[in-house]
């Protein structure tokens, strides 16, 4: 049960061949390393550009205690492979000038105490709860992940508790297929006009014998009322979803209702709706580790008073195929956009994405 809450609780949305070095254990103190780098080489609208792909390292500590709970510890930095650059703009909106983003910036740190009967306990910045059923069809090689809320909100998923979450107390747990979480966020402020007050998570999920598991989450996260987020003091997240999966096939969908959380047409949405599909098939029988996969993103807004209401809706349908061998991916997604803009007009391109990444 250890394994399978650990798992849970340092999940990291990748497909791919993930790995980890294990550097020290006597047993009793542990420590592993673990991390990966790579490029995105991207087509839009006649313009070829080479990404960055989510680069992180990350550190793990553990000591077994004779009691039978077991202490973490989890650091995790996200860096920039090559360079890049923000935008500088005046007061109105002319860009001026550029800035260089920070090369390494934070994405996890926590501590905590595992029991393989009590549970998981842990406090710091990790994963939210929310995450462990939404993250279900979070699972392309290269893009996905836009219609859950899971990276949305006044500041981003982390601020508002649904991606790698800020300022949390959380506990998981597993009684037979039965998996749990339950997490509390802490009060915090951003730069920009938002003050958070508190926030919690909920999550459940069921797995059967067969492979296909069910799963719900519900989260809600409280702000000072601010000028420009006048009648958004708070945002709510309900999600539900299934998946199902074996040596061959994973195949997910998830379901998700939005309250002021996601933004549709350079607005925060005062009631959305998200779908999300995701399956990837494994082709080992023509090449060992050769999988095509599949996936769709659609969010649209369900503001029922007219002032709210935006004609701007995400759109994404996704094919592609990924080739893992050894500690390295290779990738190729294309991704056609049927998104439109606020006045019911599609504007987005098409984009053709090829990725190579290696694992340490």
């Amino acid at each position: 049960m250890y394994k399978k809450i650990l798992a849970v609780a340092v999940a990291t949305a990748v497909a791919g061949p993930a790995m980890a070095l294990d550097v020290f254990d006597d047993g009793t103190n542990s420590l592993s390393i673990g991390g990966r780098i790579g490029v995105v080489a991207k087509s839009k609208d006649g313009d070829n550009t080479l990404n960055n792909d989510s680069a992180r390292i990350n550190f793990k500590f553990a000591h077994k205690f004779e009691s039978g709970w077991t202490g973490v510890g989890v650091a995790e930095w996200g860096f920039r492979a090559k360079d890049e650059y923000t935008d500088i703009k005046n007061s109105v909106g002319k860009v001026i000038g550029s800035e260089k983003k920070d090369t390494f910036f934070n994405r996890l740190g926590y501590v905590g105490l595992n029991h393989d009967e009590i549970g998981a306990f842990t406090a710091g910045k990790n994963w939210s709860v929310t995450y462990d059923v939404s993250g279900w069809t979070d699972m392309y090689a290269i893009g996905g992940g836009n219609a859950m809320g899971i990276y949305e909100g006044r500041n981003g998923g982390d601020f508002d508790g649904s991606a790698r979450a800020d300022d949390t107390i959380q506990y998981r747990n597993s009684f037979g297929g039965l998996n749990v979480g339950v997490q509390y966020q802490m009060q915090d402020h951003s730069v920009t006009d938002a003050r958070r007050d508190s926030g919690y998570g909920l999550s459940a999920s069921y797995d059967l014998a067969i492979g296909l598991s069910v799963g719900a989450t519900y989260s809600e996260t409280r702000y000072e009322e601010t000028t420009q987020y006048a009648g958004q003091d708070k945002s709510k997240s309900t999600t539900a979803g299934l998946k199902f999966e074996n040596e061959n096939l994973y195949l997910a969908a998830m379901y998700g209702e939005f309250r002021n959380k996601t933004e549709l047409g350079d607005k925060l949405n005062a009631k959305s709706k998200g779908v999300e599909l995701y399956g990837r098939l494994a082709m080992d029988n023509i090449l060992q580790g050769f999988s095509l996969q599949a996936g769709y993103n659609e969010l649209k807004d369900d503001s029922k008073t007219t002032a709210d209401q935006t004609k701007a809706t995400f759109k994404e349908t996704m094919m592609g195929a990924i080739y893992e061998t050894g500690p390295m991916q290779f990738a190729v997604e294309y991704a056609k956009d049927d998104s439109k803009n606020m006045d019911g007009k599609k504007e987005a391109d098409n984009t053709l994405s090829l990725q190579a990444r290696y694992y340490f």
